[in-house]
């Protein structure tokens, strides 16, 4: 998603209330969904939060509306680079027009850049490219591979504690050549004719995610850090960066890797896009100068957990995603307005997960000056959500949508579990202590039973999420995260594993050494919904921590003894 320091998504609602006590920027160290909390809480082995099972049931309530892609912007003429007295019209065509604002005063990126410096990523996979260099240097190496960019620059920026440090994001799109390309591209930032950023590391994450804005078939979601990497500070690679880019005007180019045999890299580059960046943040010079914009996003209500603002009406556009919040209250709705020469255009969105490519929501706004508010956005858990804008047609000035909590239904009618037919097989328990509690569990679940709920794991001395959490706050309703759903899955989906040596029975049993590698114990976390089939090939890839999603256990007496992310 972003720069190699800020590659982590941030604390689940589940443990906010252990984020709020823990200083400064320590929170932006918490991962996906109901969160861990590093070195705050008892551990029974090393943990790395990954998709647990509450953001990655699959097929938990998802609100479906059917969404059709098409790229944002179809000019058949970009604007050119370098000429700031051209922009793109709703038409395709680029008309001259009045000059943009002046550049916006600072120091020159070049006088903060190390020349000739090469990131250990860059040096290693043997590119040829090093800070300074002139850009007429960069060069497609790659035969028969073109890129191009397909959107507006954007932001994603998190406002969830700590320092508020935007990282940049550009859709692009490619056209194959010898090889394939299997990592992410990147952006290349160059003023004065040479290069002052190379982009993050997409080799230390290579996953090719569709683009928040300017999405069309084929695009890929471009991205570089909130910092120059080319301006190194002190670190254990030598690769701590912490210098931004000054304020000015720049050209950005998308810079993609195809790997053209094994082990070997070429580049393919795109021509210059014009962006200026400035104390608002990075713009493209193609605004529809529309002017006349009236709406305005709202202040972030208590809840918020998202907010995209889409800003065309002036030269420069201003796109920012933004993550405000986590899922305390209340199941979240999309609540958005959009202005547009035309009052008949829509905007389509998409809801999704932060690590996840599948959306589990979507719609259309209508662009006629309205409020417009969704249904309730059930599922996906309480990782960080991204709002995807897929469509965006050329005459709108302006966009905004929240994802905050919605007003709520009734409680049996908001719990996760309701209309799953799966059930607990008495017959397959270890012993019976363990089986008449699982049992008892999962009939609770599936009656949407909270006062049953949180009187056993009261009596039991539960531990949950990792203690951060009481009972009533758990199995609180209406299940806006998916405990509900999650036991069943757990329980009535999966085979449990017992400990040899302390007779503990843990589900799923890929949390065992025994089982981390096993082909059917893992099509059984996927077949329930604990995983998607990508989050699951990608724990199970991991070497260290395997399988990082939502686990229970019960003890040999049948004690209910923990329910939270692996450990």
């Amino acid at each position: 998603m972003s720069h190699d320091d800020l590659n982590n998504d941030f604390l689940s609602g589940a443990l906010r209330g252990a984020a709020d006590a823990m200083p400064g920027g320590e929170a932006d160290d918490l991962h996906v969904s109901f969160g861990v909390v590093r070195d705050r809480v008892r551990r029974r082995r090393a943990v790395k939060v990954g998709s647990l099972a509450g953001a990655s049931l699959v097929v938990a309530g998802v609100l479906a509306f059917g969404v059709t892609q098409s790229p944002v912007w179809n000019t058949s003429e970009p604007v050119l680079p370098g000429d700031p007295t051209r922009v793109a019209t709703s038409d395709g065509s680029a008309n001259p027009t009045q000059a943009p604002d002046p550049a916006p005063s600072g120091p020159a990126a070049t006088s903060v850049i190390e020349d000739g410096y090469q990131p250990s990523w860059i040096e290693d996979i043997g590119a040829g490219l090093e800070c300074g260099m002139p850009v007429t240097d960069l060069e497609t190496t790659a035969a028969g591979w073109s890129v191009a960019s397909a959107g507006d620059i954007y932001s994603r920026t998190s406002a969830m504690g700590g320092e508020e440090v935007p990282t940049w994001h550009m859709a692009a799109t490619t056209v194959p050549g010898e090889g394939s390309l299997d990592v992410p591209p990147v952006l290349v930032w160059s003023q004065d004719g040479r290069v002052v950023d190379l982009g993050t590391n997409v080799f230390g994450a290579p996953v090719q995610t569709e683009p928040l804005l300017g999405a069309g078939d084929g695009a890929v979601q471009a991205e570089s850090g909130a910092y120059t990497t080319c301006a190194p500070s002190d670190g254990p690679a030598g690769d701590l960066f912490e210098t931004s880019l000054p304020e000015g005007d720049y050209e950005v180019q998308v810079l993609a890797f195809p790997e053209v045999t094994p082990g070997q890299w070429a580049t393919a580059v795109s021509e210059p896009v014009d962006v200026r960046l400035d104390a608002d943040g990075a713009h493209t010079a193609t605004g529809t100068r529309g002017g006349s914009a009236t709406i305005e996003p709202p202040e972030p209500v208590e809840g918020e957990l998202s907010r995209f603002v889409l800003d065309r009406s002036t030269d420069w556009v201003t796109a920012d995603m933004t993550w405000t919040g986590y899922v305390t209250v209340g199941v979240p709705r999309i609540t958005a307005e959009c202005e547009s020469t035309n009052p008949a255009d829509v905007v389509r969105y998409e809801v999704t997960q932060a690590s996840a490519a599948e959306p589990f929501a979507s719609g259309e706004v209508p662009c006629d000056g309205t409020t417009f508010e969704s249904e309730d956005v059930v599922g996906g858990g309480e990782e960080s959500f991204d709002i995807r804008l897929t469509s965006v047609p050329d005459g709108v000035a302006r966009f905004w949508a929240t994802l905050a909590p919605g007003t709520g239904g009734e409680a049996a009618g908001d719990c996760s579990a309701s209309g799953m037919t799966l059930r607990y097989d008495l017959a397959s328990a270890p012993s019976q202590a363990v089986g008449a509690t699982a049992q008892t569990i999962v009939d609770a679940a599936l009656a949407c039973d909270s006062d049953q709920l949180v009187e056993l794991a009261n009596q039991h001395g539960t531990e949950l999420m990792f203690g951060t959490e009481t009972a009533e706050q758990t199995f609180a309703l209406p299940d806006d995260t998916q405990h509900y759903r999650t036991l069943v899955a757990l329980l009535a989906g999966t085979t449990g594993a017992v400990d040899a040596e302390t007779g503990v029975v843990r589900w799923p049993r890929v949390v065992s050494d025994e089982f981390r590698d096993d082909d059917a114990a893992w099509d059984e976390v996927v077949a329930a919904g604990l995983a998607t089939q990508e989050q699951a090939d990608e724990q199970r890839a991991d070497e260290t921590f395997g399988y990082t999603g939502m686990t229970i256990a019960i003890d040999p007496d049948g004690t209910w003894s923990y329910y939270s992310a692996d450990e």
